[in-house]
């Protein structure tokens, strides 16, 4: 019978090599990968927290100016006596300001009407030998400046007027009568109202 000797024992044998080159350079990368995959989480991680922060600085600011603007507002509607007696006083000088124009309107509308009328009835009454030039009216007092063919067509013409409207209860206090450089006869008329006092 024949004994067979194994001179190849286990230790002999190659041992396998748990970490490998090719193992370690997968560790190695590997750990590359999450660091760099950790990083960048971190850093877009900060970046949204700084934009985060942006944004509550930005909402801080507007309401810090929202309360500066409503303070101002407050402190405009404070009660001061001195801002509302000059208020009053302002308001009652405007007052006063809108009756004068108003009375002073009223007043412009009267003249206007008044002064058209006159002129109408001045129209009404004219005389072919007279030609008015120049019409001065100022309140109730009124000269007459005109030119004239003959001096019979001055009284003439002033007999008209009391057929006149706006001509009548006038007395005519003042008549001056000249010739020009061109000869020709130039009169100038002013009246005075007839008033109670001076009848």
């Amino acid at each position: 019978m024949k004994t067979r000797v194994n001179l190849y024992t286990q230790a002999f044998r190659p041992k396998k090599e748990r970490l490998t080159l090719t193992l370690a350079i997968v560790a190695i990368v590997s750990s590359i990968l999450l660091m760099l995959t950790l990083t960048i989480l971190s850093e877009n991680e900060n970046s949204l927290l700084t934009h985060k922060v942006a944004l509550a600085k930005k909402a801080v600011s507007e309401l810090a100016d929202e309360v500066d603007v409503l303070s101002a507002k407050v402190a405009r509607h404070v009660q001061n006596p001195a801002l509302d007696q000059q208020l009053a006083l302002l308001n009652t000088r405007l007052q006063y300001r809108d009756e004068l124009l108003v009375q002073l309107s009223e007043l412009a509308q009267v003249q206007t009407s008044g002064f058209a009328i006159l002129m109408s009835d001045l129209a009404a009454q004219r005389d072919k030998d007279i030609r008015i030039t120049q019409i001065r009216v100022a309140g109730e007092n009124m000269t007459l400046t005109g030119l004239a063919r003959n001096h019979d067509a001055i009284p003439r013409w002033i007999g008209k007027f009391s057929a006149a409207e706006s001509l009548q209860g006038r007395e005519f206090s003042r008549l001056n009568i000249s010739r020009n450089e061109d000869d020709i006869i130039v009169f100038t008329l002013t009246n005075q109202v007839i008033t109670e006092a001076s009848k």
